[in-house]
């Protein structure tokens, strides 16, 4: 990275740190750009060289958050997922506490941002998002529990997805006052609910 890049980037963090301050005290409707601006010390041509509006700033901000997220987080044995056709099936068991504890965590420290984007979700394209998770994550996955049928993997993981969802959104809604624990039994319960207690 040249030092140009590095400065365009460097600009660009501070303003994606400013708008996070600023969500804290305001609501996203709220912060206009020259608030960003203001409170990131750039001015209005600067933040129209990065984004083209808030949404495109808060689209931008939740790719990073979950970037963050993939990157601290903190599993007790990390799985590596670049070859999933050797991994063992409880490894690919995404709906397990070993998986889910330190998403929902992430997702109830940074929860004013996720309620953003759960009420703005059109902005983020979900629908692809969940079809590349599909595609590249889940296919080879029931392809291990030897399940090969795309359409039938395609609707089941669309249901399963939007459940979580469902679940997640449900619970940031209510400011994530129930304990992380029990929401992520519940998640382990309604998708494999007759394994739950063994």
């Amino acid at each position: 990275m040249n030092r140009s890049e590095s400065k365009f980037n460097n600009t660009a963090s501070k303003m994606g740190s400013a708008f996070v301050t600023l969500l804290e005290t305001k609501e996203f409707a709220d912060i206009s750009i020259m608030d960003i601006c203001q409170k990131a010390g750039v001015n209005r041509s600067t933040f129209y060289a990065h984004y083209d509006n808030t949404y495109d700033l808060l689209k931008q901000t939740y790719h990073g958050m979950i970037a963050n997220f993939i990157s601290e987080c903190d599993f007790d044995n990390p799985v590596d997922l670049s070859d999933m056709r050797n991994l063992s099936k409880e490894d690919l068991n995404f709906a397990s506490p070993k998986y889910l504890l330190p998403y929902l965590k992430y997702i109830q420290k940074h929860k004013k941002l996720y309620r953003i984007y759960v009420e703005n979700s059109h902005v983020f394209e979900t629908s692809k998002m969940d079809d590349y998770m599909i595609e590249n994550i889940f296919v080879p996955i029931y392809a291990k529990h030897g399940v090969t049928d795309k359409k039938l993997i395609y609707y089941m993981q669309k249901y399963f997805l939007k459940g979580i969802d469902a679940i997640i959104n449900e619970w940031v809604r209510h400011d994530c006052e129930d304990d992380v624990l029990f929401i992520c039994e519940i998640i382990t319960y309604c998708v494999r609910p007759l394994s739950y207690k063994e």
